[in-house]
């Protein structure tokens, strides 16, 4: 099964991405954009050589941790971007950057967690079964890393010990997760292959639910792929997550009792407030849902075959971000494309994230834009 599922996961992955090499679809050209939301750069750096990984930063207090490609670590000031200090590992970066409670944490291709103090100070490693495949969590003295056999590991945050281990069976082919877990309340939630959720405590690893997101079907292993590859994205008491050849779902956060679902393959994600779900479809729809019920309020199609990714909130906004490296505010209400901003040029394969009220942006090449609005 091991072999199998890693030669599986980057070709499913392949197949996730671009559809087929031979039938892939023409990107919708590049809609024209009034930037009514008053998108504009606050700063711009650089922190590494081009990377196909999908590197999200993190914050350490007042900085910014960017993982650069192939092995570069940097602190960055949120408010300029100016460089605070910079790490050079000996080790591949794999799965990114991950901070909280004093502690960074990032890991390697060889399943190695390596943690940093907030300064930049080497503190401790830790040795896992595989490649870590998403930025480690930390939360309650416990930090959660993601390694490519599915196998989700709490740390202590003083010495690394391995405090407990999450696995459950793969499929013969997945999607390759790059998606980081979500933290709330000592809960970590995390989707799984197979169309699953899963809620676990953080200070034990014990499952306090396991939810169907999507059930797989089809007669293939190819049809039957129906991952959760995108982070769980909670909003007061409900969680809500989408899988790629399934359905976006909401569960209560406390129980996993779901409260609605509907139909539509997400590779990307979701993102949304207190009233709007957004969900970006295989295809590079931006699709808006009613949060309570499920209702579909709107469409976005102008950016049908951008490789649009996840979207993210920005205070009453949908951002996303596309292959050529721009970034497109949509009003959470309508839809409408409201912003519009180019960066350098290269994909944003990771999501955008919002510190401080910056859009945080980090393209392929290793550019890291932040990003406000009026």
């Amino acid at each position: 099964m091991k072999s199998k599922l890693l030669v599986a996961a980057p070709l499913a992955l392949l197949l996730a991405a671009c559809g087929s090499i031979s039938n892939a679809p023409t990107p919708s050209p590049l809609p024209v954009v009034e930037n009514k939301a008053g998108l504009s750069q606050a700063w711009h750096t650089s922190v590494g050589g081009e990377t196909n990984f999908r590197f999200l930063p993190a914050q350490a207090g007042d900085r910014l941790v960017v993982a650069g490609a192939p092995d570069r670590l940097t602190a960055l000031s949120l408010a300029s971007g100016a460089s605070q200090w910079q790490i050079e590992l000996d080790k591949p970066i794999a799965g990114g950057v991950g901070a909280g409670e004093g502690l960074i944490a990032v890991g390697t291709l060889k399943g190695e967690v390596f943690t940093y103090s907030y300064d930049g100070k080497a503190l401790w490693h830790a040795q896992l079964s595989s490649e870590i495949v998403s930025p480690p969590a930390i939360a309650d003295g416990i930090v959660l890393v993601r390694t490519v056999d599915g196998k989700i590991s709490g740390l202590s945050a003083v010495d690394g010990a391995l405090k407990w281990q999450f696995q459950r069976q793969m499929p013969a082919l997945i999607l390759r997760n790059y998606a980081p877990m979500t933290l709330r309340g000592g809960i970590a939630l995390a989707g799984l292959a197979g169309g699953r959720m899963v809620a676990l405590g953080a200070q034990d690893g014990r499952v306090l639910w396991d939810s169907p997101v999507a059930m797989p079907k089809g007669a293939t292993e190819l049809e039957r792929i129906a991952d959760v590859v995108s982070s769980p994205e909670v909003n007061g008491n409900m969680v809500c997550a989408a899988a790629y050849q399934g359905r976006v779902s909401c569960f209560n956060v406390l129980n996993g009792s779901p409260v609605w679902s509907r139909e539509v393959s997400s590779y990307a994600g979701v993102a949304g407030n207190s009233r709007v779900l957004a969900v970006t479809d295989a295809d590079g729809n931006v699709l808006g849902y009613d949060r309570n019920s499920g209702r579909s309020l709107w469409k976005q199609d102008k950016l049908v075959a951008r490789s649009v990714g996840t979207p993210t909130m920005l205070g009453d906004y949908v951002a996303v971000a596309d292959y050529e490296g721009y970034v497109h505010l949509l009003k959470s209400d309508d839809g409408s494309l409201v912003g519009q901003l180019a960066t350098d040029g290269t994909r944003i394969a990771a999501e955008p994230v919002v510190f401080d009220n910056k859009l945080i942006v980090q393209s392929q090449s290793g550019d890291v834009f932040a990003l406000t609005v009026k």
